[in-house]
Parts: C-alpha cells; sequence; structure tokens
C-alpha cells in the first residue's frame, strides 16, 4: 500500500511539472540593462476544419534596443503636428486619427503586405483604442522626459488582428521576417540604431479548439513544444538569435506542418484510442483475477494473491501512453526534432492492450489451472475420517463404549503381534436370554421395564416379571408427529421437539417451518445455509426475491435454488455482465437501489448476505444505521429481510444493539455449536 501511495504522488508530481513547464512566462525582469527585442505572437483559433479568430502582436525592447527606438521615432515624428512639445514624444506622434504617426504606419505596414504564418493568415491588424491615446497600448514613449539619454526604461507595444486559415494543408515557416521589418519600417528613421548588437527573441502561442494536428518538425534554430488535449493542441515557438540581425527571408529554416484533418494524427481519435485501450490494460487483468479468484472455495480464497507486478506494469504502462498522447516531443531535450507521432501512438496503445490482455489470461489461467491440483493434494494428505458408529440405548441405560484402538508401528526385527480380538459391544441384558441387547432395532421393552430380544420376546410370549402377554410389549423408539408443508402443503412425520428449520420436506425440499411475511430476521449461525433456505422458501411461496451476497453469482445459484431472484454481488471489483454494488457505497447507491426494489415489489424477500464485510469496509455504526433505515423500509412496505451474521462477527455489545434493531431473531449457536 505504501508503494502505491508512493508511486501515484510521483506521478502526479511529474505530471504537474510537464503541465507547468510550458506555462511559465519568459522572465524580462533584470533585463533592462541588456540590448534586448521580444516579439511575441499567438492564435486563439476555433473550428472544426477552417479556423477563425484572433491573435496579439506585442514588442518589448529593454535596454539600448529600447533608448535606440525611442530616439528613431523622435526625429522621424517630433514636430509633425501643430501643439506638441518639441524633444518629447506626444501621443499624436504615435497615432493620430487623421494623420499616422509611428503605430499608426506599422499597422499600415502589417496590413498592406500579405501575411501568413504559422498555418494561418492575418485579415486585419489594430490598436485596442484606435482614436483615444495610444498609451493603453505602447508604453515606453510619452512617459520619458530623457530621450536622448534613457536607455533604462522599457517599450511595450500591443496590436491585436483577426485571423483565420483555409481547410487544406500547411507546410508553413515557424516565424516571419514581417514583424521585424514592421517594427523598423521603411518610414523610420532608423539612423544611429544597430540591430546587429541587439539579442532578439521570437515567442509564439498557438491554441487551437480544431480536429487539426501539427507534426513533421523541422528545427534547427528553436525549439517547439505540443500539447495534445481532446479539444485540440496547444503548441509553442520560441527561438533566440544572440547579437545578430533578425533572420530574413532564406536564413528562416525553422518549419513543420499542419493538417486539418489527419486520421493517424487526429487528437480526438488519438484520445478515444488511449482511453480505450488503457481501459484494457488496466481492467483486463483485474478482471481475469477476479475470475481466477472465485474459482477458489469461498474459505480458500485468501490464499488467491494477485500477480502483482503485472498490475502494476499495466498501471505504469497506462501512465507513459498518457504522457506520450499529451507530450508528443516530451523528448526534445535529447533533440528538438524527436517528435511522437499518431501513428506511434496508435501501434503503442493497441500492442500494450493486446499483451497485457494476453499475458493476464495465460498468467490467470495458469494458476486457475493450479488450483485443482493443489485440492487434489489436499485430500490425498488428508486422512478419511471414518464415522462412528452409534448406537441408540434406551433411557436410563448406561452403554460403555470403548475407544478404538490405535496401530502400533512395530520394527522390522520384532515378529508382527497377533490381531488385537475386537471388543465385543455391550448393552442392557435380554430377560431371557440373559445376553446384551447391542441393536435398537431389536429392542423391545414391557410395560413393567424389563427388556427382551424381539426373538426372545416371540418364543417366551410373557414377561418373565410381571407376566403380562407380550403381544402388549412397546417398542421402544422417539416420538414423532406429522407436519404439512407450508409450500405444497404435503405431510411430513418427523420427530417430536425437532427444529423445523432444520427440517426438509420430502416432497418440494424446502424447510418445514412456517415464515411470517413482513418481518426482519437476524440468523445468528456461522453456516448460512439455514438463511438461504428460508430464503428459497419465501421465493416458492409467492415472494419477488433480491439476494446481495459476497458469493459470486453463478456459485451461488448453483448452490441455492434462487429461480427468477435478482442476485447482486457485493464487491469493489467491477465485471462487465454482473450486477454488482461497491461496498463503500452504503448511502447513496446500495441504499438506492433496496428502496428501489422493495417499492417496486408488493411482496418481496431480501437476503443480505455479507453484514461481516460491510463492517469491515465501512465500520460497525455506519452499516448500524443503514440496517436500521433498510429494516423500516421493509417495515413500510411488507418486505421480508434475512440478515445472516455469524456469532463470533461483533462484539457483545454490539450483538445485543443489533439484535433489537430485529423482529425476530433465530439463534442457532445458543447450544455451542
Amino acid at each position: 500500500m505504501a508503494m502505491r501511495r508512493s508511486v501515484s504522488v510521483l506521478v502526479a508530481i511529474l505530471l504537474a511539472t510537464l503541465f507547468c513547464i510550458p506555462l511559465i512566462p519568459f522572465n524580462t525582469e533584470g533585463q533592462s540593462s541588456q540590448n534586448v527585442v521580444i516579439i511575441k505572437t499567438d492564435y486563439q483559433m476555433l473550428g472544426v476544419t477552417e479556423l477563425h479568430g484572433g491573435g496579439h502582436l506585442t514588442y518589448e525592447l529593454h535596454g539600448q534596443a529600447a533608448g535606440d527606438l525611442r530616439r528613431a521615432v523622435l526625429a522621424t515624428y517630433d514636430g509633425m503636428f501643430a501643439g506638441t512639445t518639441p524633444g518629447l514624444i506626444d501621443s499624436r506622434e504615435l497615432r493620430f486619427s487623421s494623420s499616422e504617426g509611428y503605430i499608426g504606419e506599422m499597422e499600415t505596414y502589417l496590413e498592406t503586405i500579405s501575411l501568413e504564418f504559422f498555418a494561418g493568415y492575418t485579415i486585419s491588424f489594430a490598436p485596442l483604442h484606435k482614436l483615444e491615446d495610444i498609451s493603453v497600448d505602447a508604453t515606453g514613449f510619452t512617459s520619458v522626459s530623457d530621450i536622448a539619454n534613457d536607455n533604462y526604461t522599457p517599450i511595450r507595444i500591443f496590436l491585436y488582428f483577426n485571423a483565420g486559415n483555409s481547410n487544406i494543408p500547411y507546410d508553413f515557416l515557424l516565424m516571419s521576417d514581417v514583424f521585424f521589418n514592421a517594427l523598423y519600417h521603411p518610414s523610420l528613421n532608423y539612423t544611429g540604431i544597430d540591430p546587429s548588437s541587439y539579442t532578439f527573441q521570437y515567442k509564439h502561442t498557438d491554441y487551437r479548439v480544431s480536429a487539426g494536428s501539427f507534426h513533421r518538425l523541422v528545427l534547427e534554430t528553436g525549439g517547439f513544444q505540443i500539447i495534445r488535449t481532446p479539444a485540440g493542441e496547444i503548441a509553442m515557438y520560441s527561438v533566440t538569435f544572440q547579437d545578430n540581425t533578425f533572420p530574413i527571408g532564406d536564413q528562416i529554416v525553422d518549419r513543420a506542418s499542419f493538417q486539418p484533418f489527419d486520421v493517424l494524427e487526429n487528437p480526438q481519435l488519438l484520445f478515444a484510442i488511449v482511453f480505450i485501450c488503457s481501459y484494457l490494460m488496466v481492467t483486463m487483468p483485474t478482471k481475469m483475477y477476479a475470475t481466477y479468484k472465485f474459482a477458489y472455495p469461498r474459505k480458500f480464497r485468501h490464499k488467491a494473491l494477485k500477480i502483482t507486478w503485472l498490475h502494476l506494469m499495466s498501471k505504469i504502462m497506462v501512465i507513459f501512453l498518457i504522457l506520450f498522447y499529451f507530450f508528443p516531443n516530451m523528448f526534445a531535450f535529447i533533440s528538438p526534432n524527436i517528435f511522437l507521432s499518431g501513428l506511434f501512438i496508435w501501434i503503442i496503445a493497441i500492442l500494450f492492450a493486446i499483451i497485457f490482455s494476453v499475458a493476464a489470461k495465460v498468467l490467470y489461467d495458469k494458476k486457475t489451472a493450479e488450483i485443482a491440483k493443489e485440492q487434489l493434494e489436499i485430500v490425498e494428505r488428508t486422512p478419511v475420517k471414518r464415522p462412528t458408529p452409534v448406537t441408540r440405548t434406551p433411557a436410563g441405560v448406561n452403554v460403555i463404549v470403548q475407544p478404538a484402538q490405535q496401530p502400533v508401528r512395530q520394527s522390522a526385527r520384532q515378529p508382527a503381534p497377533a490381531p488385537p480380538t475386537e471388543a465385543k459391544p455391550t448393552g442392557p441384558p435380554c430377560n431371557v436370554c440373559k445376553k446384551s441387547i447391542t441393536d435398537y432395532v431389536d429392542l423391545l421393552k414391557c410395560k413393567c421395564g424389563q427388556l427382551y430380544h424381539e426373538s426372545c420376546a416371540e418364543v417366551a410370549k410373557h414377561c418373565t416379571k410381571c407376566g403380562n402377554a407380550l403381544v402388549e410389549i412397546i417398542p421402544e423408539g422417539p416420538a414423532m408427529k406429522d407436519i404439512k408443508c407450508p409450500t405444497c402443503g404435503k405431510t411430513n412425520t418427523v420427530e417430536e421437539g425437532v427444529d423445523l428449520l432444520l427440517a426438509n420436506c420430502g416432497s418440494c425440499g424446502v424447510i418445514l417451518e412456517t415464515l411470517d411475511d413482513g418481518y426482519n430476521y437476524l440468523i445468528v449461525d456461522n453456516d448460512h445455509t439455514t438463511a438461504f433456505k428460508m430464503f428459497v422458501s419465501l421465493l416458492k411461496n409467492g415472494c419477488t426475491g433480491l439476494s446481495i451476497s459476497t458469493t459470486f453469482p453463478d456459485k451461488l445459484r448453483k448452490e441455492h435454488d434462487l429461480g427468477k431472484a435478482e442476485v447482486i454481488w457485493l464487491t469493489d471489483t467491477s465485471v462487465a455482465d454482473k450486477k454488482t454494488i461497491n461496498p463503500h457505497r452504503l448511502e447513496f447507491e446500495m441504499m438506492r437501489m433496496y428502496a428501489a426494489f422493495v417499492k417496486n415489489n408488493p411482496k418481496s424477500a431480501i437476503i443480505l448476505d455479507g453484514f461481516e464485510y460491510l463492517v469491515v469496509e465501512n465500520g460497525f455504526d455506519k452499516v448500524f444505521k443503514f440496517i436500521k433505515k433498510i429494516n423500516d423500509l421493509s417495515s413500510v412496505n411488507n418486505a421480508t429481510l434475512i440478515v445472516p451474521i455469524g456469532n463470533s462477527s461483533l462484539e457483545p455489545d454490539q450483538l445485543g444493539t443489533l439484535k433489537k434493531e430485529f423482529d425476530k431473531v433465530i439463534d442457532m449457536t445458543s447450544n455451542g455449536d
């Protein structure tokens, strides 16, 4: 158990780490003194094959790069508009309603160029507040007072755009030089700007809720991260160029492919195949183990041990399969071009499912076959106990039974002793021949109490003591009575004082005890056979039956004549073709099922065979509250409830408390049996 918990914790930590690493934002803090230009783009698009949505374009400049751009903007646009302050950048010099400033010309440049990147195309660019103060969209320009010397205030420019793509496959570049050209567009007087001294970083994040998929990566300079989900794919690309110009044209080499729909790569189909195969990998060993376990007789089921490594390996392989699905380039630390394609997922998922299903069946079938051999060895090792003959004697007569002589092992050198003389059984003497009466059937008794062999009585004719005619001799034997079967109506002769719960009808086979409908019975008995005989008797008397038992349903029907009664298996094992109830779901599943059954069946009988199991799984207090509730439900709906328990299952005070909740308590262990 401790090992299982440790593995679960480690897996949870691993998954959390893998999910969180791609979401860690790039840290630009502490870079204000460096010459860094960061260009960020993103897509958020939705559709089946042809996608629509939008995106964002963000520039962040730090250090010398920010200072150079401010000075270039001031040199190009200072004094362009009347009423602006010389030597400072005014918001109108960035963008104005009728004339274009720096941001306005950047937007115009982006709109006039047919821009297609990252398997999509842009429709139009726009600042968030097109006709208002641009400072909400571009910071680091209007707030700087000493533009000529400030190399510390960073610049941030934010634009958004409409975007989409067609429903045809794309082979595309992972970045575009248009973004670099727009930042330093031709209208800008960039005298004094030296981009070769900057560090450029480009980042793109792609969110697509669609049936499309990325694949066939060709990476030389950057890194590509994909997260598959059942809704679509998230892709992240980043690249850094140190002390060099932003790559232009043929210098851009990183590329990938995008398919609007591909059977092998589609994330929804891949999720379905991973789910189905993972389910088979986990449930097949469990199902085969359940079949193996219930092949044992009930009292030997504790010997049915799981093949631990098989169950553990199946769960580990499921974890790897899930990781392969969600993180197809999880091995990018080895090589950025390693990509676990959809074809790989299909093959490995089906292969794992077949391997673990076949292995579970073969291994557990082998263990099941060993059960018969094991039982045979137990029988061969167990000495046969011959029944001791029982001699019935009349009341008041003592019979001395001599114990059988145990054989003594003799040494090979000693002669074998003569066989012991068999001890003659003794009994009361016959009043005629004076010999012992050893056969109970041969015993006759006179009214005066004298005993005779039946043959001696026929010869003597009269009692040797009182002289009465021996025709008046009364055979000695138990008193008998006639009982009518409550089910079939046939008359059965049984001994006086016999427990009718233990007597069966010779015609229909049910117990001769008459059971009252609508009562709650608690049967205290180490063997639950009597309780099931009562249940079968109620079924044959017209009750609709429900059996809730820890015994496997097929075996239970073989042991008892349950007819059309509904049988529910009380277990935490899920079996496809059997009705089961988890023992931990007392208050919800079991209570709801019980209430529905007694309400829908006016005359019903229910046996709950598994009280001890419920107590182990839930505790006595919780099970006691459950019993109280179903007792009340049974009484209201005139249902008969039978609950068998062992005499040592509970503490004496718990058993006493439980007995008070039942209408009738039958204790089969009161005589110490």
